[in-house]
């Protein structure tokens, strides 16, 4: 059994992303303990694996739309934070995919830094076999609020790779691993299969780290990663590991109506 576990987007250094314990901070422990003891705990189930790949935006960046959201703006330290998030996963070899520039690129490529720091090679696209399946990785994809559209978003990267392969005489991926749109779906043809794999960064919150509380919200979120597993005869299985948002994040009613009876 070939075994592969599939991470993306933690966002190292927001306040909402994934945050080792050496970085938590009081007013933040509600949002970064639940998250980092939750994947903990399910590396811990699953153990070993053969290949780790992390589908970019490592790093949040020094902030360039605000900082108010973010831990640190200093990117050496939110690359620290990533290596040493992402270097917990014990696997044979770790592949990494450039995110977006927005979050990873400044006056240098942050993501250069964590795979520095973590011993691996990083790419833009990773086309990896492995068990006879031909895998096809990289970070940028469609996202749709529509639920009909997050089917269109990701069956087009199948529909893509066959037209490029048939210009460029190369075989065609047998799966896709997409990431940047921070919710698991995931699209089957017959032959092929192509998955977004969520994040590891929560939502916008209602009350605490309250940051971007005022702009329109992303309806469909996802906070987790996910388990590819391809057996003796190159079956494959694709399993999503999902966080009960729950545990980070509540939200709840109040009624200011509300007496409190005495005695």
């Amino acid at each position: 059994m070939i075994r592969i576990l599939v991470e993306s987007d933690p966002h190292c250094g927001h306040i909402l992303g994934l945050t080792p314990p050496d970085w938590w901070q009081k007013k933040t422990l509600s949002l970064s303990k639940p998250v980092w003891e939750w994947r903990a705990g399910e590396l811990r189930k699953i153990g070993p694996v053969d290949i780790h790949i992390v589908l970019g935006d490592l790093t949040d960046g020094p902030g360039i739309k605000e900082t108010l959201g973010l831990l640190t703006t200093d990117v050496e330290e939110q690359a620290e934070m990533a290596a040493v998030g992402l270097g917990i996963v014990r696997a044979k070899h770790r592949y990494l995919c450039y995110g977006t520039p927005l979050h990873t690129v400044s006056t240098l490529s942050h993501e250069n830094l964590v795979a520095t720091a973590l011993g691996c090679e990083i790419h833009e696209t990773w086309r990896l076999k492995l068990g006879g399946v031909r895998f096809n990785f990289r970070h940028v994809v469609g996202r749709s609020d529509v639920p009909y559209g997050q089917g269109t978003q990701v069956a087009k990267e199948i529909v893509r790779d066959e037209l490029q392969a048939l210009a460029e005489s190369y075989e065609p991926a047998d799966v896709f691993g997409r990431g940047h749109a921070h919710y698991w779906y995931r699209v089957d043809t017959p032959s092929k299969t192509a998955f977004i794999c969520p994040t590891l960064e929560l939502p916008n919150p209602d009350k605490d780290g309250n940051i971007y509380t005022r702009k329109l919200r992303t309806m469909y979120y996802d906070v987790g990663f996910v388990l590819i597993e391809i057996d003796k005869t190159g079956e494959v299985f694709i399993r999503p590991r999902l966080m009960p948002m729950k545990l980070a994040i509540r939200k709840e009613y109040t009624c200011p109506l509300e007496v409190k009876r005495k005695g």
